[in-house]
């Protein structure tokens, strides 16, 4: 649900955009779950997995950046809205 929101707040605010520029990773530090660097690496390896899984591409260091024109972009925000919509009626359904 995350991404499908991430595609269209995406999609709303890269009109005259060249580049869509993140930094993948964790922001609340305060949990003690991720004490340990090798799970804090592993984490942070997800977010950024799903960010690609997106269109955005490793630019340098944990800088990831995305071209208004991927095609990548369009075609997985179709696949994620044709998700959305199954599990809606999935929901519906009651399944």
């Amino acid at each position: 649900m995350a991404a499908v929101l991430a595609c269209e707040a995406i999609n709303r605010l890269m009109a005259g955009c060249r580049a869509i520029a993140c930094s993948p990773g964790i922001t609340d530090l305060s949990s003690r779950r991720l004490a340990e660097r090798r799970e804090w690496d592993r984490v942070n390896a997800k977010i950024a997995k799903g960010w690609e899984s997106l269109g955005f591409r490793r630019y340098r260091d944990n800088v990831y950046l995305l071209s208004p024109a991927s095609e990548d972009f369009e075609e997985q925000r179709g696949v994620l809205r044709r998700r959305l919509a199954d599990l809606g009626v999935a929901w519906q359904a009651g399944v």
